[in-house]
């Protein structure tokens, strides 16, 4: 899809977050738009999935994919340096997430000595994803799962048509959903069999930095007062069945 939109990218204008330009499809106030983001890693063990994009990673990978095109680098190479730069990028987000990573154990179900190697020199052993691949707004702010993806005709034709293929395309890879509505959908995937349901795992918190507090928690000695609106049961319940079924603890 990057050669529709080479010329955008490439342009004297460099992309902006939401601009019209890279517009793909809109119904009412949901606007999809175009970032490059559909680069598949055929080696990942672990996917990492969020609801879409944020404005962060859509200009991340703008950014990158501008870089790789102006290098003269092809499409598909601009594609999958700019899904690496772009995905769960940017702070306290990365951060967040690596947090959980280690907390959970995962840099040890992969022989690595940290989860920030996943960001670097281990990264082909992850894809990173969305339920929805490309940026989604309603009116004009991040979507945050309303309306229902599962729901919405615009944007469950999204999920089917590239979420599902990437479950199809990763048969040996575990799919962890990155708090509780990207488990939900992932749950009624597993019910509808598109995913194996021992291929979910569910439990930890998006890495937003809305989170960052709850994460800090969560990952941390525990000894103060549990923050507010913070529920560790499914974190906990999550490791733990991580931990049981994948590194034997």
């Amino acid at each position: 899809m990057i050669e529709k939109f080479a010329a955008v990218i490439r342009d004297s204008r460099a992309p902006v977050v939401r601009d019209p330009r890279l517009l793909l499809e809109e119904s009412g106030p949901v606007k999809i738009y175009y970032a490059p983001f559909e680069y598949t890693n055929p080696q990942a063990r672990l996917v990492l999935v969020g609801i879409t994009p944020g404005p962060t990673q859509m200009l991340t990978s703008l950014n990158e994919a501008r870089r790789a095109l102006l290098g003269g680098k092809s499409g598909p190479g601009a594609v999958r340096d700019a899904k690496m730069a772009g995905g769960f990028s940017g702070e306290p987000m990365r951060s967040n997430l690596i947090k959980q990573l280690n907390h959970w154990g995962f840099q040890d179900w992969l022989g690595l000595s940290d989860a920030a190697e996943l960001f670097s020199s281990a990264r082909h052993f992850i894809q990173t994803t969305s339920l929805l691949r490309f940026p989604v707004f309603v009116d004009e702010d991040d979507y945050r799962g309303t309306p229902d993806m599962t729901r919405h005709p615009l944007l469950r034709s999204y999920l089917l048509e590239h979420f599902v293929a990437e479950v199809r395309a990763l048969k040996g890879a575990v799919f962890v959903g990155l708090g509780p509505q990207v488990q939900t959908v992932l749950e009624r995937l597993a019910r509808d069999g598109v995913i194996g349901k021992d291929r979910v795992i569910g439990g930890m918190l998006h890495p937003s930095g809305n989170c960052t507090y709850r994460i800090t928690y969560l990952t941390g000695d525990r000894r103060g007062p549990v923050p507010h609106a913070t529920n560790p049961a499914p974190y906990d319940r999550g490791r733990e069945m991580f931990r049981t079924s994948y590194l034997g603890r």
